[in-house]
């Protein structure tokens, strides 16, 4: 008697959303929390670091490069061993690893060892996001992938809007040390959790070897009526391993796909890192608002974009990404241009900052979930990685343009074009990506008599 096949792809789809996937989304949302504190804390504690150092803030200032330079390299190189090694091996291993060098930053007695620290660290805290969003999307039935990211990725900003608040209170009671403490010990706390809870990729253990013996055991985890005969022959309705996944990335028509990807998110995260770094100031330069009340609206930014985030995701389920991130990033940069043209002082600053956040942060989940999606799981590791290495490039300009306004004494309306333009080649990008048609990736049929559970 032949195996039947069990195409998991489709059983995967058919499912309602359950326990097996949202403990993979809260896990992975978790660590994108700790990545996002991780990655803007050091915006927080510059100045006492430069006064423990004996040196100049300005003499500090590079680490924001050297980091965003590891964070580059780790995407770029890191990420894509997940396609080889599988989804929660490279996961305990980077979350392991960048928890144990955060820690050793508290150790740095100078601004060398400073630099090589946090280089080392962003170097595995730079291939969190895109396996995140890769075990995250291999969890999710199609028609909630987006979704599914999107909610994951308000860990991210938690994260990084928390990380002001918990440097406040640390920093001044415990010294600058304390916030990297905080930014080590919790990755290890939850590199437990991943081990005892998150399980591997079923797609991934489905794709690399049908025979796994895990794969029963994942698929009761989602289903647990699910009865199977032990004569199964798994498959994953996609294409086994072709090329090296960096290599086809450019092959099979994807190459002006992952380009436009590639630009959309530079320019996504140039912004996000612009506005992450200088809107406080923007708005107390340009507008005369204290520092307390310029800190309440640059919260309300992260409170806008995590609350777009809750249904961002389901619209683009719904009526596809490319449309949805084409219109939210035309409004975003009319929203950041309006900021250089409004009185900063009115309440119509909350009402425009609320669609500056909607469009910059929720679009940036709406750009995981789109590159999630274009990718298939072969090469998804390589394909979200590649693309967020673009976007880091991008969050080492941002600072740069962001120096450049204020040593050229720019006026406001300038200085927020200059934030708020790159979301139009956002809208750009993602217009022509929605032109592309995006690839098939079907494996060769079976033989007719094979039975289709």
């Amino acid at each position: 008697m032949p195996d039947k096949v069990f195409d998991v792809g489709a059983f995967i789809n058919r499912q309602r959303l359950g326990s097996a996937q949202l403990m993979v989304m809260l896990l992975c949302a978790a660590i994108m929390m700790v990545d996002g504190y991780d990655v803007f804390v050091m915006g927080f504690v510059l100045l006492p670091v430069a006064g423990s150092f004996g040196v100049a803030p300005a003499a500090i200032a590079p680490v924001f490069l050297v980091q965003s330079f590891g964070l580059a390299l780790g995407s770029f190189v890191v990420s894509p061993l997940a396609d080889i090694l599988g989804r929660r091996r490279l996961l305990l291993a980077s979350t392991v690893l960048f928890g144990i060098f955060t820690l050793a930053t508290t150790q740095a007695s100078d601004v060398n060892a400073l630099f090589a620290l946090r280089f080392v660290a962003g170097l595995f805290y730079g291939s969190l996001i895109p396996n995140a969003v890769a075990i995250t999307v291999e969890y999710a039935p199609e028609r909630l992938r987006a979704t599914m990211v999107n909610w994951m990725f308000i860990g991210y900003t938690a994260g990084a809007a928390s990380g002001g608040a918990v440097a406040a209170f640390l920093v001044g009671r415990y010294g600058w040390q304390s916030a990297f403490w905080v930014g080590g010990l919790l990755p290890l706390g939850f590199a437990v959790l991943l081990y005892f809870a998150l399980p591997e990729s079923l797609r991934f253990c489905v794709l690399k070897d049908p025979r796994d013996p895990r794969i029963p055991g994942l698929l009761r985890r989602i289903d647990r009526a699910l009865e199977l005969t032990g004569t199964e022959h798994f498959v994953l309705g996609e294409r086994e391993q072709g090329d090296l996944p960096m290599v086809e990335l450019f092959t099979d028509g994807r190459g002006p796909i992952t380009l436009l990807i590639w630009l959309a998110y530079f320019m996504n995260i140039l912004v996000i890192t612009v506005l992450g770094a200088f809107l406080p100031t923007f708005l107390r330069i340009f507008g005369a608002l204290s520092l307390e009340h310029a800190a309440a609206v640059t919260s309300f930014y992260s409170i806008s974009g995590i609350a777009a985030m809750l249904v961002y995701g389901r619209l683009i389920d719904l009526y596809g990404a490319p449309g949805v991130i084409t219109i939210t990033s035309i409004l975003a940069a009319a929203a950041v241009v309006s900021l250089g043209l409004i009185d900063l002082q009115s309440p119509w600053l909350y009402a425009v900052t609320f669609f500056v956040g909607a469009g910059v942060i929720a679009g940036q989940g709406g750009l995981h979930a789109l590159s999630s999606m274009t990718y298939p799981t072969r090469m998804r590791a390589t394909g979200v990685g590649w693309a967020v290495s673009a976007g880091r490039i991008g969050g080492m300009v941002g600072p740069v343009l962001g120096i450049a306004a204020f040593a050229g004494h720019w006026t406001a309306l300038p200085s927020f074009l200059m934030a708020g333009l790159p979301m139009l080649a956002v809208a750009v990008a993602t217009f022509l990506i929605g032109l592309v048609p995006v690839p098939t990736d079907k494996p060769k049929p079976r033989l007719a008599d094979d039975a289709i559970l």
